[in-house]
């Protein structure tokens, strides 16, 4: 008989390579190949970056990137059950190591705005069954930092917008069914 695997979602490089994190029931986390591949485009990046995790879920891609050298990390999420997965993951890891916000998005977006806050990277991981895609990106647009940049992960048959609050989608990778749009402000 094989030993049991622990069940969630395994942190793939940086200080917490390694750890497994709680997933909520019902919650549909980042592959680890899809979180790496992110995480390598990023790459240097990350050294310093204010970061924005969206539909947080489990809270990996904070966590990871506070691990990776982020200064900063704040996790939103709207969902009761996934806010206490965040939060008991973020303890295991490091008391205060990231910001986690109760949310409902993309409406919570606007209230985020008003706080003038900014982020260098900002990743959303909504549900597949999604699809506020162009409120979610004209949400995020003002939150961007000079030079910051949006990956939305979606459903590969789902082909987003182009152009949506002033952020312009310069690439898309594919990852089985998964895919990773890129954006920036179209101003640059």
């Amino acid at each position: 008989m094989k030993p049991s695997r622990p069940s969630g979602v395994r942190l793939s490089g940086g200080e917490f390579r390694g750890r497994v994190l709680a997933v909520p029931k019902g919650a549909r986390p980042s592959e680890g190949r899809v979180r790496e591949a992110l995480f390598s485009i990023w790459g240097q990046r990350l050294e310093g970056a204010r970061l924005l995790d969206l539909f947080a879920g489990s809270g990996a891609v904070a966590l990871e990137s506070m691990g990776r050298g982020a200064m900063s990390a704040v996790a939103v999420e709207g969902n009761p059950q996934a806010l206490e997965t965040i939060e008991a993951n973020a303890n295991k890891l490091g008391k205060g190591l990231i910001e986690i916000r109760n949310m409902i998005l993309p409406a919570g977006l606007a209230r985020l705005a008003e706080t003038g806050e900014r982020f260098d990277l900002v990743f959303a991981d909504p549900p597949y069954a999604f699809n506020a895609y162009t409120g979610l990106l004209e949400g995020i647009a003002p939150l961007l930092a000079e030079e910051g940049e949006v990956v939305i992960e979606h459903s590969a048959r789902v082909h987003l917008a182009t152009e949506a609050g002033g952020l312009v989608q310069i690439e898309e990778r594919r990852y089985g069914e998964t895919a990773l749009s890129f954006y920036r402000s179209g101003a640059g």
